[in-house]
């Protein structure tokens, strides 16, 4: 038979539990405090505003020079050659001779034009006089003789063009090409008597890919140079741009000019053509800033002193940033170290990188110390 308990036996049980209890709460609360202390504290972070950067990239490409003016020279007629006078790679004026047809027959119906145009006018000027005095020549009479007038003028000009074509002339001031022609040769209008080039300037034509269509206007300065050439280039410009992009390359045409009066260059040459295009502006972030996702990139930033998470879109990357747009300002703070203890709207405690560098080993210390507590 078990003894009853006194009730001072009771009392004094009930007290030893109660204390035991205290005891082990105590124990916890400790522990506890430092597993989770710090968690309000906010997050130590250096930030860079996000800059508005032009993107500029430099294009290549390669192109091939014409003349500014450049002409294969044809005679309008066939005939036999009496003159030739054009030197290979001579410089002639325009309307210079450069090669002469037998004009004999074609100078003999100018002077006959000649001769009846001055017999129909004295004709027009005999019925004017009598009608003056007399006034006895019809007037039907008298317009017969006024379209004669007209007739013998036109056959005139139409000798003298006749005359003319058999004169090959320079069109406009230039160098000459070779000639195969020599005097007594008969030639016919398909027969290409040379080539005359104005390379005072030469216009160079290159494509451009499409994305620069806004970009690369007239005006455009270019840079150009002999290709595969260790020479330094020329300056010059955009003069041209086609007005539409072709369905296969994906890009468009352009012509720009370059100065030649030095004579260093000639037409057909392939040149190099580098030009500074910009494709717009856009923000540009560290490098370090940009985090990839589930639905992408993004970067964090501080606002009003915590962090909110802003999806970017890359454009480029640079030398230590990346240019990107999206749901980003300039200015906005971005956060650039830091990021591994940065959660959305957290608390964010913005420093330098020398005062974060200088908390780095306390920060270590009190991990340390909270792992062993925990």
């Amino acid at each position: 038979m078990i003894p009853r308990l006194t009730a001072c036996t009771q009392l004094y049980a009930v007290t030893l539990v109660c204390s035991l209890s205290l005891i082990a709460c105590g124990d916890k609360g400790p522990s506890e405090g430092s597993r989770f202390s710090g968690r309000g504290s906010a997050v130590p972070v250096v930030t860079e505003p996000a800059r508005m950067t032009d993107l500029r990239e430099t294009l290549t490409s390669v192109g091939t020079a014409r003349a500014l003016q450049s002409v294969s020279v044809y005679a309008e007629t066939s005939g036999r050659v009496t003159a030739v006078n054009i030197e290979a790679d001579g410089s002639v004026a325009a309307d210079d001779l450069l090669l002469q047809l037998d004009n004999r027959d074609e100078q003999l119906a100018v002077e006959l034009a000649t001769v009846q145009l001055a017999d129909a006018e004295r004709l027009v000027k005999r019925y004017i006089t009598v009608n003056a005095r007399d006034a006895n020549i019809p007037e039907s009479q008298l317009d017969d003789a006024r379209a004669s007038v007209d007739s013998a003028r036109i056959a005139l000009a139409q000798a003298k063009v006749d005359l003319d074509r058999r004169r090959i002339a320079a069109p406009f001031a230039g160098r000459v090409g070779l000639t195969e022609i020599d005097v007594g040769d008969r030639i016919d209008s398909n027969t290409l008597i040379t080539t005359i080039d104005n390379r005072a300037s030469l216009l160079i034509t290159f494509s451009v890919p499409e994305v620069y269509v806004e970009r690369v206007t007239r005006g455009t300065t270019v840079s150009v140079r002999l290709w595969d050439a260790a020479d330094s280039g020329v300056e010059g410009e955009i003069v041209a741009v086609d007005s539409r992009i072709d369905i296969n390359s994906r890009a468009f045409t352009a012509r720009a000019a370059i100065d030649n009066q030095s004579d260093r260059f000639r037409p057909g040459m392939a040149f190099e053509v580098s030009l500074n295009a910009s494709r717009g502006s856009f923000l540009s972030v560290p490098d370090v800033s940009v985090q990839w996702g589930a639905d992408g990139a993004y970067v964090w930033v501080a606002d009003n002193g915590s962090a909110v998470r802003r999806e970017v879109r890359l454009i480029k990357r640079l030398a230590g940033s990346i240019l990107v747009e999206g749901d980003l300002i300039e200015g906005e703070q971005v956060v650039m170290e830091g990021i591994q203890g940065v959660r959305a709207g957290a608390s964010l405690k913005i420093l330098t990188v020398d005062e974060l560098d200088a908390g780095a080993p306390a920060n270590r210390g009190q991990e340390q110390e909270r792992a062993s507590n925990g």
